[in-house]
């Protein structure tokens, strides 16, 4: 970012000399677009589920490109084209997605180029957990106390019913493909 700085304070200067002042001078760069590679502990997870995960931070570009190794087998990572979607409050002014999540009960981590520091703890952008002191709910997500005194409800991660849970779900991904509606941060 250092870079983009000041190669635009010398663009700026040089668009105002006479030679450059005739031409109205335009950025290329996409500084929200990032190549976001993902990976599920369950391999099944369809790319539909993790493609509608990614539409809440960013517009994704790209179907999932499947990460292979040199022999050509699947690592188990896929890769998708997305521009981060703007925010006022966010780190670098575009909403990160966060680094560790669950799609129902399957978890998953991402990572890209020009990522912020990740807070497990917390799950906040901008410092890691070896410092954090802020307790985060496991069960509603919402930060200022620990799952043991919560006192919302737990409800299904499928269906988002609060009758039973994701194991009992009559709607579940056992019955055919029936994509989560339930996007965890935790």
């Amino acid at each position: 970012d250092l870079w983009r700085r000041k190669y635009g304070r010398y663009i700026c200067a040089l668009s105002s000399k006479s030679l450059l002042g005739r031409f109205n001078v335009i950025s290329l760069d996409r500084p929200n677009f990032r190549v976001i590679t993902m990976h599920m502990y369950n391999p099944y997870v369809t790319d539909e589920a993790l493609m509608a995960f990614l539409a809440r931070y960013a517009e994704v570009l790209t179907p999932a490109r499947y990460v292979r190794d040199r022999v050509g087998l699947w690592t188990g990572k896929r890769q998708f084209q997305v521009l981060l979607r703007t925010e006022e409050n966010g780190l670098e002014g575009v909403m990160h997605p966060p680094a560790q999540f669950n799609i129902g009960a399957d978890k998953g981590y991402l990572f890209y180029s020009r990522q912020p520091p990740f807070c497990r703890r917390c799950r906040r952008y901008g410092h890691n957990d070896g410092g954090c002191e802020e307790p985060r709910c496991l069960q509603c997500a919402l930060l200022g106390h620990t799952a043991k005194e919560c006192s919302a409800p737990k409800s299904c991660h499928s269906c988002g019913s609060l009758d039973h849970l994701m194991r009992d779900c009559k709607k579940g991904r056992k019955q055919g493909g029936v994509r989560p509606v339930f996007f965890s941060d935790h």
